[in-house]
């Protein structure tokens, strides 16, 4: 049997989410029988190079003699703009046509339809999500995508579009894999429509876990992540001060941040009462073990579109129900699995929400299914789009 030659890309080899996933694409492609798989990413760059980040010329080089040396069959790109840059899709576009090899892309964020990868605007009165209806209109424009000031948006604005004219990633890439509906329906309303749904795996790879039931009337809600401003953790605390604490006992807070001591500072009051409490950052082990025992729920305040919002996933493992932010992908993602209460950004949501979510906790015989976002469902689905053991004809 021919083996199929996989080359797989990404910015960072340790990172964030991107990153996670990155690595699971690699386990799972390395899994399957006649597989050999490459990485390519910032390890393997000359760090005595020069490089820009706007068009890293070195990591194009890079990756070319790379693509030479291996000649796959399938390329497989998670993140490129941040370190390897729009550089590289030339390079694969390039041997594409010489090797005759397929290309996949995932999209973990928003770069591809909007100035802001976190697709966020900013005015005098906050952070905003853009609305997926205003894509590919001429009001983006008049948006400011930077906190940086004008000239930065303006500057970031003449890049994005400078790099789209050169080379469009929807040409390069046969398929560009979305692992959430809302991502699909951004990039769609782009004019990008050869895409495909690929939910992201779960890192959280835990026994079946008995459902958390309660019929206390005042629940423990658990933050968990990074304690930074599009979290929207502050938001949330002052959003449930206005809403009384309505069947609020405490707000759980796991992570670090840099909003951290602006929090602890300006909300004193509620951490001397025990309202607020702060555990930091703690290891996968601990923090799953100190939810189990204390959290009712899982909390997603953010404030920013998200595009695969795992949390909602991993809080099924655990057999918690999410409160959940009605914004972005966060308003649609993981719907099927059972366990969203959405809340929006006004007191009467919230309190409705939490008298939904005491009554949800209170029910025996509810269930949770996060089978699609199991390692093994994406490796299958992952092999299916990428034609890998089907048979198809590969070139030498």
């Amino acid at each position: 049997m021919q083996q199929c030659r996989v080359l797989v890309i990404n910015d960072f080899v340790q990172k964030g989410g991107a990153e996670e996933v990155y690595r699971q694409s690699v386990e799972s492609l390395r899994a399957m029988p006649g597989v050999d798989v490459r990485c390519f990413d910032n390890s393997c760059l000359d760090p005595h190079a020069p490089a820009s980040p706007a068009w890293n010329s070195a990591a194009a080089k890079a990756l070319e003699e790379a693509i030479k040396d291996f000649r796959p069959h399938r390329v497989m790109v998670h993140n490129y703009h941040s370190v390897l840059s729009a550089s590289v899709l030339g390079t694969i576009a390039r041997y594409k046509r010489k090797l005759g090899y397929s290309t996949y892309m995932t999209c973990h964020d928003y770069h591809v339809v909007y100035y802001n990868p976190l697709l966020q605007y900013y005015t005098k009165d906050g952070t905003h999500t853009v609305p997926l209806e205003a894509l590919n209109t001429l009001r983006t424009l008049r948006l400011r995508s930077s906190k940086k000031g004008l000239i930065h948006d303006a500057l970031r604005k003449c890049y994005w579009h400078a790099m789209r004219a050169l080379i469009k990633p929807e040409r390069v890439f046969d398929a560009v894999l979305c692992p959430s509906p809302f991502m699909q329906q951004a990039l769609r309303r782009r004019g990008i429509v050869n895409t495909v749904m690929l939910p992201n795996p779960s890192a959280v790879d835990l026994p079946p876990t008995p459902l958390k039931v309660s019929t206390s009337p005042r629940l423990n809600l658990a933050f968990v992540g990074r304690v930074a401003p599009e979290k929207g953790l502050v938001q949330f605390i002052e959003l449930a001060q206005a809403a009384g604490f309505a069947h609020i006992q405490r707000i759980e807070v796991y992570g670090d941040g840099p909003d951290r001591a602006v929090i602890e500072q300006r909300f004193a009051s509620l951490v001397a009462s025990g309202q607020l409490v702060f555990f930091g950052r703690l290891a996968q082990d601990d923090l799953f073990t100190q939810l189990r025992a204390s959290a009712d729920a899982l909390v997603l305040p953010s404030l920013c579109a998200e595009n695969a919002p795992l949390a909602i996933i991993e809080a099924a493992s655990l057999g918690l129900p999410a409160l959940v932010h009605d914004v972005g992908s966060l308003s649609t993602f993981g719907n099927e699995v059972g366990n969203k209460v959405m809340f929006r950004s006004d007191p009467s949501s919230l309190r409705a929400a939490m008298s939904q979510l005491v009554e949800h906790l209170s029910q025996t015989g509810r269930e949770y299914d996060i089978s699609e976002y199991s390692s093994r469902h994406y490796a299958t689905r992952l092999a299916s789009l990428m034609r890998i053991g089907d048979g198809s004809a590969m070139p030498a």
